[in-house]
C-alpha cells in the first residue's frame, strides 16, 4: 500500500486571495512537499463545482455558502476558517480621471457619468457583482448600469478597464491590485460597502486532510496576515 503523501495540493478559491496563494506556495512546499494546483471562480461557479463532486482539498467560498457545504457533507465540519475578508472598490485605467466617490451621492453621479461600467455578471454569484447591482436598484439606476454593462465571469474585471473596453470598474479592490495598467480609486464608501469574508475548508473526499488542514494553517499565521493589506485584503481580527 502506498502511504507516501501526495505531492499536489488542489485548491478551490476566489480569485480575490490569489495574489495571497502565489506568494504562500513556495513556503508550502518547503514545509509540506505538496506544490499547489489553483482553480479560480466566483461563488455560485465554485459551488456548482463542489457539488458536482469536484472538492478539492481546500475550498475557499464566503461563510453562508461554507455552512451550505458543510451541511451537505462536501466539506468537513469543523475544518472551516475565516482567513481574510476584502472591500468593493473602483478602479480607472492608469492616468485616467478618478472620479469622485467619497459620498453615496458621488458614488451614484460618477455611475451616471461613466460611458461604460464593468462589474461581475451578478448570475455567477460573485459577491462584488451581486451587491453592486444592489446598489445600482436602491440608487435607482439599475437600467442605466445595465445598458453600459461590461460584464466579467469570475476575473478581475479591471483588465477591461486597462484594455480600454470599460471606463471604470466595480469589483474587490485585492481583485484590481491584480491588474497592471490601472489605478485604484478607493472603496466604496462605508454606508454602501459590503466587505466580503473568506472561508476556508477541507474538502470532505480530500486525500490529504493533514496537508490541507496545515495550508489553512499557513493562511492564519502572523506572517500571512500581516501580508494580506499589501494584496488589498484586510486579515481577521482587524
Amino acid at each position: 500500500m502506498n502511504t507516501s503523501p501526495p505531492t499536489r495540493l488542489r485548491v478551490l478559491t476566489s480569485v480575490a486571495l490569489k495574489a495571497v496563494f502565489a506568494e504562500l506556495a513556495p513556503a508550502f512546499r518547503r514545509q509540506s512537499g505538496c506544490d499547489l494546483v489553483m482553480s479560480f471562480g466566483p461563488a455560485g461557479t465554485l459551488v456548482e463545482r463542489v457539488r458536482a463532486g469536484d472538492t478539492g482539498d481546500v475550498v475557499v467560498v464566503t461563510p453562508p455558502t461554507m455552512d451550505d457545504l458543510i451541511g451537505s457533507g462536501h466539506i468537513v465540519a469543523g475544518s472551516q476558517r475565516d482567513v481574510g475578508r476584502a472591500r468593493v472598490g473602483v478602479a480607472v485605467r492608469a492616468g485616467a480621471p478618478r472620479p469622485e466617490i467619497a459620498t453615496p451621492d458621488a458614488f451614484k453621479r460618477a455611475l451616471l457619468a461613466a460611458k461604460s461600467i464593468a462589474y461581475t455578471d451578478p448570475s455567477t454569484g460573485a459577491a462584488s457583482g451581486v451587491h453592486f447591482m444592489d446598489l445600482a436598484e436602491r440608487f435607482g439606476i439599475a437600467d442605466a448600469v445595465r445598458a453600459k454593462a461590461v460584464l466579467g465571469s469570475g476575473g478581475p474585471v479591471a483588465e477591461f478597464v486597462a484594455d480600454g473596453r470599460a471606463e471604470i470598474a466595480i469589483q474587490q479592490m485585492c481583485e484590481h491590485m491584480l491588474v497592471d495598467g490601472i489605478e485604484v480609486v478607493g472603496p466604496l464608501p462605508p454606508e454602501v460597502q459590503r466587505v466580503t469574508t473568506f472561508t476556508a475548508g477541507v474538502g470532505a473526499t480530500s486525500a490529504a486532510p493533514d496537508q490541507a488542514g496545515a495550508l489553512i494553517a499557513l493562511l492564519l499565521s502572523s506572517a500571512c496576515q500581516a501580508g494580506l493589506p499589501v494584496h488589498g485584503l484586510e486579515p481577521i481580527g482587524s
